[in-house]
């Protein structure tokens, strides 16, 4: 499942919902709802303020225990989200994995951020 909505952060508890919702659906348990559902925020929150276009493209990927989420927005900046940065770190505390990207495209760059989160029972 495929979002794109404007990059403010008025649509970011729309989207925490969506996640929060497909893990629900997955039979996740409470905490990696939660976990997820902050994941979400943190994620977007990383990129929400380098929209150069004012768009977010936010992209669900799910099945079989696992939760996987594409983040990314077109910006005129290079470097956009530093791994040492404490938004990143909590990231890694919530997820399984998460990875970022910067690629050039025409005019800028699309920024990325890429993460999934297993059920407690497929961690395990």
């Amino acid at each position: 499942m495929t979002v794109q909505t404007s990059a403010t952060a008025e649509v970011i508890p729309t989207l925490r919902t969506i996640g929060a919702d497909l893990a629900m659906r997955l039979d996740f348990d409470l905490d990696a709802i939660d976990d997820l559902r902050m994941a979400v925020d943190e994620a977007c929150s990383l990129l929400l303020p380098a929209a150069s276009d004012g768009l977010l493209d936010c992209a669900f990927r799910y099945g079989a225990g696992r939760i996987e989420l594409s983040v990314s927005v077109f910006t005129e900046q290079p470097d956009l989200v530093v791994q040492d940065a404490l938004g990143w770190q909590l990231l890694n505390a919530l997820v399984s994995s998460v990875d970022r990207s910067m690629d050039q495209v025409d005019g800028g760059f699309r920024a990325k951020v890429d993460l999934a989160r297993d059920s407690a029972t497929v961690a395990r």
